[in-house]
């Protein structure tokens, strides 16, 4: 059999090495688990028992055991692996929990508010899946019975996740969205004003890097300054962790309430450099920073023309030499897996041929808040423009 741990692009350096050790290979090889794989991201590990190969260690005496650092996507480990062990980010559980994979967690403690246990410990309530300390890891192992888990609802099961996730709430649906009227009043209308009202319940429900964009700003050299365009809450603005103060990123928003949260995003004293501006302004002098990301934020321009402005200004604002930028919008295409759907019928083909496939995805503002990472069951294909006053796009 074979196990993975993962600690996703966070450093983990007490998780990787209690992985690696002779008490947890002990006593997996114990429970049948042969093949032993470990990612362990920008974590330490003694490379000196490791042979390299290529971007893998194997270890020299037992060709069995496996590190490397990061992939693109960890969908196939998942689905190779007979357990999984793994931080407790809440991508990862979602991805595991999917496949119906055994999963044993553990909560990084270091990271801000250790918000990682509040989501373990909802999960193991409800029995899907077990939960550990480093030092205790052995001993989940051996104690581990996959059978006696409860499978996680898959999200096509949609009364399931709403009867055990989403108590009393609901997600209203989405419709096509077609803008006859001026772009920038109408982005006014369904998407600024919807943010600044919405500022604190977004926050709190915004509050984990996504590992791409971590391992991105991990990336970079020390003493590079950046635009985050978009920032939101600023939850990347603090990044690196493992290396803090090394580069220096501005945010930049259009809501107010949205940056009064940035400005004192990460650890309790810090003031974050942050400016009220728009994405297509022209802000900045052309080639000012090392390096810019947009996250999430691109889609919520109603037309072709102003997303395209917004990637060109994006661009222009970095060093032509060395410049680095990093765009992520939400996805047209939505694997089998994927809990964001579109209902086909949702969409009317007049719709789609006069304004490609972009819908308008509410957000609810609930009136009892479901558990953190489980409330965006619905969401839209590219675009996003928002809704009434109480509702915006995830």
């Amino acid at each position: 059999m074979h196990a993975f741990v993962t600690v996703g692009s966070t450093r983990f350096d007490r998780l990787v090495q209690q992985a690696l050790s002779d008490d947890v290979i002990d006593t997996l090889r114990a429970k049948g688990y042969s093949k032993i794989v470990v990612q362990c991201g920008n974590s330490y590990f003694d490379t000196n028992l490791y042979e390299q190969n290529g971007e893998r260690w194997v270890r020299k005496d037992d060709e069995d055991i496996e590190v490397w650092r990061f992939k693109p996507s960890l969908q196939e480990e998942y689905a190779q692996a007979d357990l999984v062990i793994s931080h407790a980010g809440s991508g990862t559980i979602l991805d595991v929990l999917r496949m119906r994979k055994p999963l044993i967690v553990i909560p990084n403690d270091s990271l801000m508010d250790n918000h990682q246990a509040e989501l373990a410990g909802a999960l193991v309530h409800l029995n899907h899946l077990k939960a550990s300390t480093v030092s205790e890891l052995p001993r989940a192992i051996k104690h581990l019975d996959p059978s006696t888990l409860s499978p996680f609802p898959l999200f096509t099961d949609i009364s399931l996740i709403e009867s055990t996730c989403c108590t009393n709430f609901s997600m209203p649906n989405v419709v096509a969205t077609i803008v006859n009227e001026d772009p920038q009043n109408y982005e006014d209308e369904h998407v600024h004003a919807v943010y600044d009202e919405i500022a604190s319940h977004f926050s709190s429900t915004r509050y984990k890097p996504w590992p791409i964009i971590a391992q991105f700003l991990d990336s970079l050299p020390t003493g590079w300054v950046g635009l985050d365009s978009g920032t939101g809450n600023g939850k990347y603005l603090p990044l690196p962790l493992d290396r803090p103060g090394s580069v220096w990123t501005i945010g930049m928003d259009r809501s107010k309430n949205l940056l009064g949260l940035a400005r004192v995003a990460g650890p309790e004293g810090t003031i974050r450099e942050v400016v009220w501006g728009d994405v297509l302004g022209r802000s900045w002098r052309n080639g000012a920073f090392d390096y810019a990301i947009s996250i999430a934020t691109i889609h919520h321009l109603s037309t072709h023309e102003r997303r395209k402005v917004a990637v060109q200004r994006l661009l222009q604002c970095i060093s032509p030499a060395h410049g680095r930028a990093l765009i992520y919008v939400w996805a047209i295409e939505q694997d089998d897996l994927s809990k964001r759907t579109i209902p086909s019928d949702s969409v009317p083909t007049e719709a789609v041929s006069n304004a490609g496939q972009d819908v308008f995805v509410p957000w609810v503002l609930a009136q009892q808040p479901p558990p953190k990472e489980k409330a965006k069951r619905v969401k839209r294909n590219t675009q996003s423009d928002s809704s009434e006053p109480s509702h915006q796009q995830a």
